[in-house]
């Protein structure tokens, strides 16, 4: 029985605390003096490493000839646990309540050979082709955010972004053939190195899915005659954002997606190029 009292005592006490606190202006001013929670920060940084696997289709045109060509992802696939592929992309954002700047770069290594031997009524010929690509695509860009708006029960607000920026492509090409026929033998190389940047304009954002899904978006287009006749790119993600985090300062998220890059450029002469990239993505990001 006097446990029984003894709590029914405690709460009644701790009922006419509170009332007196509501009541008693000095004990609502103290109230009111606590420390607010820390201020967001204007500055938010968000890092992304990723991997693009881009295949290439698209056709080229050499002193008024033209030939076609399309690689998909697969053969990428297949070339990278050949050893004979290496690719890398990263991201990289930093933002002043609205105001935003980016750096997106990806640069791969492609290898593909051929050695065939050709039987022959007089002897066997022997060919062999080595073929070496290094494209480098890197997108730099200034923007300002047009809104962002909360929906009720979702983690990550629905957002909108306009940008300017530049696109820089290099594609390195290295070419090496030979020909064998009994003592007979043939090698050619060839190499060259293509340049150039594009201004380019695009929008970007997320909206959320689910509490913890959500979808990003980009897309964008330029050239304008000013080094390309015509550029664009179109990429999107699923983000999943998960409660832990390896780093206690930062939300992390784990995306999969798909990425497109397309270029239409002429060069000097009678020499142009029409390529597209395209391929799935899977990254992950740090927004600080």
């Amino acid at each position: 029985m006097r446990p029984m009292l003894g709590a029914l005592a405690l709460l009644v006490a701790t009922v006419a605390t509170a009332a007196a606190a509501e009541t008693d202006p000095m004990a609502t001013a103290a109230m009111q003096t606590q420390p607010p929670d820390k201020e967001r920060s204007p500055w938010q940084f968000e890092v992304a490493p990723y991997v693009w696997i881009s295949g290439a289709a698209g056709t080229f045109d050499v002193h008024g000839r033209s030939t076609s060509f399309d690689i998909g992802p697969g053969n990428v696939i297949e070339l990278l646990f050949e050893g004979n592929a290496l690719a890398g992309a990263g991201f990289f954002s930093a933002r002043y309540e609205r105001f935003f700047g980016f750096v997106d770069a990806f640069g791969a290594y492609l290898k593909d050979s051929v050695d065939a031997k050709v039987p022959t009524r007089f002897c066997c010929v022997s060919l062999t082709a080595v073929q070496r690509v290094r494209p480098v695509v890197i997108d730099v860009g200034v923007g300002y955010q047009l809104g962002e708006w909360t929906l009720p029960k979702r983690l990550r607000p629905v957002s909108l972004d306009a940008y300017v920026g530049m696109r820089y492509t290099h594609f390195g090409i290295d070419l090496a053939a030979g020909v064998g026929a009994g003592n007979f033998q043939r090698q050619v190389a060839a190499s060259d190195e293509f340049n150039w940047a594009d201004p380019l304009i695009g929008l970007r954002g997320e909206i959320p899915v689910f509490d913890r899904l959500s979808l990003g978006y980009r897309g964008d287009i330029g050239g304008f005659g000013v080094s390309s006749d015509l550029i664009w790119g179109v990429e999107g993600d699923l983000r999943y954002w998960p409660k832990w985090s390896p780093l206690s300062s930062a939300q992390t998220w784990l995306g999969l997606g798909w990425r497109i890059v397309a270029f239409d450029r002429s060069f000097h002469g009678a020499n142009s190029v029409d390529m597209r990239l395209s391929g799935p993505t899977a990254g992950v990001g740090f927004l600080f």
